[in-house]
């Protein structure tokens, strides 16, 4: 191919709000007139089904696997979240194309440090990135930040339980089934507290298109000795999660 200077190859041909737009509009509604929430809640999936059954909130606009809003604050919202990395760019890059300005990942995460146990909860200050999204939005970083103010605010939300809440930073990944053991070793020492698929994704969205973004996960599993624990078959996970919802309601 010849090289022409006078034109921008790094242009970006295709920007999320035409695609969205043609979206919508399928569905009889305007981007320009909808009114989105500021401030939307990216659930796992049975995090979402659970927020759904708590009957605080109503069905709104097809976009981004269908967006809900909290029935007493119209300017807080909640959507299924994708999973893993790439999947979770674009699902951001699709709620920011309408005008959300802060978006915060509820999920679950491997606890990597042996004082974490199944049930715990760790909000988030940033991922150490091992996923490629990073890299192809221009940011060669081994670390990508979270939002302090919102990290800070998620935190207040849910202060002042006796389930344990920990502060700290975590690992993307976007092979979920294969951490080595080099690696766990190798984040434990870098005080990574757990081990999640989505962060880096969220949070390098948001750092481009000057957004908000934290996340805070579930422990669901910690790695002890040479093998991860499972806490799958129990109810402290689920106790965890009904906790964190309802006290997001309460605080909306």
């Amino acid at each position: 191919m010849m090289i022409d200077e006078s034109v921008n190859y790094e242009k970006v041909l295709t920007e999320p709000k035409q695609l969205v737009a043609v979206e919508l509009k399928k569905q009889g509604f305007d981007i320009n007139k909808i009114s989105m929430p500021q401030t939307v809640f990216l659930l796992a999936d049975d995090i979402f089904d659970k927020m759904k059954d708590l009957n605080c909130g109503k069905y709104q606009y097809p976009v981004s696997n269908g967006v809900w809003i909290f029935n007493h604050n119209s300017e807080v919202g909640f959507v299924k979240a994708e999973m893993c990395s790439p999947a979770i760019a674009t699902q951001a890059e699709d709620l920011i194309a309408t005008g959300v300005k802060e978006l915060i990942h509820i999920g679950y995460a491997g606890g990597l440090q042996e004082s974490l146990q199944v049930g715990d909860i760790v909000i988030t200050e940033g991922a150490f990135n091992d996923t490629a999204i990073a890299r192809l939005y221009g940011y060669d970083t081994d670390f990508m930040e979270t939002s302090k103010e919102l990290t800070d605010k998620i935190k207040y939300m849910i202060t002042g339980v006796d389930l344990s809440v920990i502060k700290g930073k975590s690992w993307t990944t976007d092979a979920g089934y294969h951490e080595t053991l080099r690696q766990v070793l190798e984040y434990r020492k870098k005080s990574a507290l757990c081990v999640e698929m989505e962060g880096v994704g969220l949070f390098t969205i948001a750092k481009y298109r000057n957004c908000k973004a934290t996340a805070l996960y579930i422990v669901s599993d910690v790695f002890s000795k040479d093998e991860w624990q499972l806490g799958w078959d129990g109810e402290v996970i689920a106790q965890s999660v009904d906790f964190i919802l309802k006290q997001i309601v309460k605080a909306i």
